[in-house]
């Protein structure tokens, strides 16, 4: 999608499309934060402070820039600065209290399916791609890592739920 011209106006101090833009990129900022700190409450938190600070740097954005990937990588930080400020262990499951999401209005069970994997870098690249539809160079810019990593632990991440999947089957 294109936000350049979100980004014009909101420059100029023209905010009164804010709303659709919101609209527009909410899931995916929010989805972002949850998937790091699998708490709605904070995800909700961080999600707000995500656009804050996106409007506070916005003569430092670019119109040809992904704002979409800027906007989650934003969030992506802010959950883990979260998570250390709050000095907790980061992805520790256990410290985290993990609350029920429908991740796709229904309750498909992406969740449970989603922590069967242990490395939380991979249940991001997951979220991110078949949750939120990112592509995967989208995704290697918003976790600022190779294509190829990304590519190779999605990949690998999805051997382990086959694997994981035949056992329970």
């Amino acid at each position: 999608m294109d936000y350049e011209k979100y980004i014009l106006k909101f420059k100029n101090g023209d905010y009164t499309d804010f709303d659709e833009f919101y609209k527009q990129t909410s899931k995916q900022v929010y989805f972002s934060a949850l998937t790091i700190l699998r708490d709605r409450g904070l995800a909700e938190d961080i999600m707000q402070e995500t656009y804050v600070s996106f409007l506070s740097s916005l003569q430092s954005v670019h119109n040809s820039d992904n704002v979409l990937a800027y906007l989650c990588v934003i969030a992506r930080n802010k959950s883990i600065n979260k998570i250390k400020k709050d000095d907790k262990t980061l992805y520790n499951d256990e410290a985290l209290t993990v609350q029920k999401v429908d991740f796709n209005e229904g309750n498909s069970g992406f969740e449970e399916i989603i922590s069967l994997l242990d490395d939380s870098e991979a249940r991001e690249i997951i979220t991110y791609h078949i949750v939120l539809g990112f592509k995967f160079r989208e995704i290697a810019e918003i976790l600022g890592k190779p294509l190829g990593t990304v590519l190779w632990k999605y990949n690998r991440a999805l051997a382990k739920l086959r694997k994981k999947a035949d056992r329970i089957l």
